[in-house]
Order: C-alpha cells, then structure tokens, then sequence
C-alpha cells in the first residue's frame, strides 16, 4: 500500500486536532519525540577480532504523538520515522521509512471496564515478558484487542491475530512472528508495600515443513503453540525494595520441537538519603545441552527459556551478547549475577553496573560431545551519565566493556582476548506542541 510522506501525515494530523479543538469539553495534545543516538561498536553483541576496525554510525528516532479524550472515549496516534544518518541522498523524491507505532482507540464500558482496539504498546511489570523495546529505536507496538479492568484488582485480557495479507481462503502467514496470541495479566496490591502480578501468555506461530508422501515432497504448514505462566512479586518496605519472578514455558518452540523451559530473577536494592541506591540480583534463564542440540538437531527437547516480548536491553548488560530475541535464541540459557551503584542528585544521574555471565546449560569443547568447557562466559561493566537539560531534553552518554572468556568465543567466535567495547552519546527531545 502505497504510504504518505511524514509531512503529508504531520498536517493531516495537525488538522484533525483543530477540528477537535471545536468540541469543548475534549482534551487533546500533539507532543512529539526526537531522538538522535550515536554510537561507537567494536564487539557490541559478539567479541571482536583483533584486526577489526570498530564501526560507528549515528541513527534517529522522530515520533509525532496525537492524544485525544472525550466522554468515554480515548485515541492515541504515533507516527514514527527511524533513520540512520546519511542513509539517503540529501535530494530524494519519498521515503518510505515512515510507520505507524501505535493507533489505538479506547472505549470506557464503565468507569473501570474498557476495551481498547489496535497498535500499541504492551508494557507490563519490570518489562521482562511484555515491554516496549524502548531503546531500539524503533520500540516495540503489537496489533491487539485488549480488554481493561482497573479496579482494586487490574485485569487484561489481551488477542491476536496476524496476517501480512487478505487471503479469500486459508490463513497462511509468512512474517517471523506470532500468528495468534492471548494473554491475561493479573495485578494486585497485597499489602501497602507488597504488589503480586500474574501472566498467562499463550503464543501459537506457522510452521512450515516439508512431508514426502509416496516418494514426493510436499509443502505443508501447521499451528504450533506454546503456553507461559509466572508472575512477580513486589515488596517495597521503607527504603529497600525486594523484587522475586518465575515463570515457566511449555508446549512447542517454532520449530515443532517439544518445550520446557523457566525463568528465576531475584533482585534488591537499596536507597540511601535519596541520593545513593545500591543493588544486587541475579537471573536464570534455562538453556539446552549442546550435546543434545548437536546429537539430534531436529527432534532435541528444547529447553531455552524465551522472554518473547521483552525489553531485552535493559537486562543481562548493555552490549546485548544475550539477547534471547536474537542471537541468544535457543541457546545454552545463562546466569547473571550482577550489582549496581547509582548517583542521582538534581538533574544528573550516575549508573555502573557489574555483570558475571555464566552459562545454564553445558558446552562441548572442540566438537567433542563427551567434553564440556567451564561455564563462565565473562564479564560486563556498563557505566552511564544521563542529564536533565530541561523538561523536555534530556542527554545521556554510555560505556560498555566485555571481558570474554574461551567459552564464549566458543559460542560466539571472534577474539575473546580483543578490546571487546560500546560507547553511545544520546539526546531525547519531547516537546508539547499544543495541550
């Protein structure tokens, strides 16, 4: 479908909210969204060889955000435009980079029951199963019908059907990613200081294989499904603040091998005059052997735990070595252990954060199924500055460096003993145009 020029969407959206401005009792704001990042990589997300030269580029997120409100009704609209720095020709015709994130409209049943239609962003608890990705730039949004309870228990109840085309029969889907998915969230205050959340997430994807029937090989697909159940529990009791998560997965992996895999976090932190906070935790992510990976690749039971739909950047380090929706899929899982210390005082905020990163399940040492190398993957450091320049600005400068071990060059390849690095310089601006 042919798509509008950012412009041409910015002044259709522009109009419409003075056309709302006639209806007096509605609220409404336009706000918008810059966000420029630089960064420098030399091993982000895998180790470096030594005579690699490092990379760098510079990319933008650009959002234009519609909010409107009358009677029982709610709209939100972002357009986004995601870029990377010289990537077109300064003379060009149309760019077709622009997207929806998120247009969704939101009806109150009752002053506590709503139904909310469309793309948007799904952003539950710590953002470990469903967050917004917030750092790629290009954020996370799902095209979901949700059903919204608030009251002293605060119920969702989300679906999902996906299809990249209109199809007169069947329903066959060719995008890597979710055909189907429902959900449920349960959100409770137990106590004053004590919050319990519960997630039912059912995932169901489009296999395609190929059966030989009668010596002849024949195309076939099928639904494959997958169910998560876990929660997470929140105690907050003065100036310390104790957080614990489960969750386990079940069913079928994309591939139509059989799942079983879990998730344990544990974590603490603690504040100190409101300027100090000092934290520790730990993760567990379940993995799969991989001796059984290797010694039946198609039929191994898998037991790597997936957060599908989660703000992965915000755990296991800022390099994002592990990154269970990318290069750490179906993988030999992994342990964090990791403490932070935090200064924030004014306008500025001062982060470091240590990781220890071990594997969850056992790795093979030069092909030899019967020999298994140590599990400790390696160390992060990850040190962040951030400053307010204004209420609506904001800069914030990043340093990230790997130690890898033997192991997990084992795994990832390149040079484990190379200068493995990050470092990003980002500026966010979100004026409000008209409220």
């Amino acid at each position: 479908m042919k798509k509008f020029t950012f412009i041409k969407k910015f002044l259709v959206l522009t109009m419409f909210v003075g056309f709302l401005g006639n209806y007096a009792n509605a609220q409404f704001s336009l706000s918008g969204e810059v966000r420029p990042r630089m960064e420098y990589l030399h091993g982000y997300s895998t180790l470096t060889d030594k005579d690699s030269d490092p990379a760098g580029f510079a990319s933008q997120r650009t959002r234009i955000n519609f909010n409107y409100s009358h009677d029982r009704v709610k709209m939100f609209v972002s357009l986004q435009d995601v870029f990377l720095w010289g990537a077109q020709p300064q003379l060009f015709s149309t760019s077709n980079s622009v997207s929806m994130h998120q247009a969704w409209g939101q009806y109150y049943l009752t002053p506590s029951l709503s139904l909310k239609l469309g793309r948007q962003e799904l952003v539950y608890d710590d953002e470990r199963i469903f967050g917004n990705s917030n750092w790629d730039q290009q954020g996370r949004s799902h095209d979901v019908a949700l059903l919204r309870y608030n009251g002293m228990l605060r119920i969702d109840i989300g679906a999902a059907f996906n299809q990249n085309e209109k199809h007169l029969n069947g329903a066959y889907y060719n995008l890597n990613n979710y055909k189907m998915m429902q959900f449920v969230w349960l959100n409770t205050d137990v106590t004053d200081n004590m919050n319990l959340s519960l997630l039912f997430l059912n995932n169901g994807y489009q296999y395609d294989y190929v059966l030989n029937e009668d010596g002849h090989n024949h195309q076939k697909t099928k639904d494959v499904y997958n169910q998560t159940l876990g929660g997470r529990l929140l105690f907050t009791p003065g100036d310390f603040n104790f957080h614990a998560s489960a969750y386990y997965t079940m069913g079928k992996d994309t591939k139509d091998r059989e799942l079983s895999a879990y998730y344990v976090g544990l974590g603490a932190e603690y504040t100190l005059h409101d300027v100090w906070t000092y934290g520790i935790g730990w993760e567990h992510l379940s993995g799969t052997d991989q001796k059984d990976m290797i010694e039946n690749p198609d039929g191994y039971k898998n037991k790597s735990f997936n957060p599908f739909y989660g703000s992965s950047h915000k755990f296991n380090g800022f390099m994002d070595y592990f990154n269970t929706n990318g290069n750490w899929a179906n993988s030999v899982g992994l342990n964090d252990i990791f403490a932070s210390i935090q200064y924030s005082k004014r306008n500025f905020e001062l982060n470091l954060t240590g990781h220890a990163f071990l594997t969850a399940a056992s790795v093979i040492k030069d092909g030899n199924v019967n020999e298994t190398m140590e599990p400790f993957l390696g160390a992060e450091v990850d040190l962040t500055m951030s400053y307010k320049l204004s209420n609506t600005s904001n800069v914030v400068l990043g340093y990230s460096q790997m130690f890898g071990s033997e192991t997990l060059q084992a795994i990832k390849g390149g040079d484990n003993a190379a200068w493995n690095n990050y470092a990003y310089l980002m500026f966010t601006f979100k004026p409000v145009f008209l409220k």
